[in-house]
């Protein structure tokens, strides 16, 4: 009989050895075979993805760069957004300044 401290009841709890070593065992055990269960799926994933056509699968930088500007088109934003709101806020600003002048 050994003692083996239990979280569920936040206490020692009493195992019968032969348990206790029944369970070294299946431990290990349980593991390898969901090892092999898990490669298993994955490499039936990899086969999936290694037969479809390459262009569904690999994308170059034209056509990655080709949709990123189609998205940004899309959405609204420009490439160089940045660089024109400084000069349209240099504008407003000279405007603004010709305006309290008068």
């Amino acid at each position: 009989m050994s003692k083996v401290f239990s979280w569920e009841y936040f206490s020692f709890v009493t195992l019968d050895d032969a348990v206790a070593y029944k369970e070294v065992m299946v431990m290990p055990a349980l593991i390898f075979v969901l090892a092999m269960v898990w490669m298993q799926l994955v490499k039936g994933k990899t086969s999936e993805e290694s037969q479809k056509e390459p262009t569904k699968r690999d994308i170059n930088f034209e056509q990655a760069y080709q949709d990123a500007k189609i998205n940004e088109v899309d959405s609204g934003t420009e490439l160089d957004s940045q660089g024109e709101e400084e000069t349209e806020e240099a504008a407003e600003d000279k405007d603004s300044t010709e305006k309290k002048e008068d």
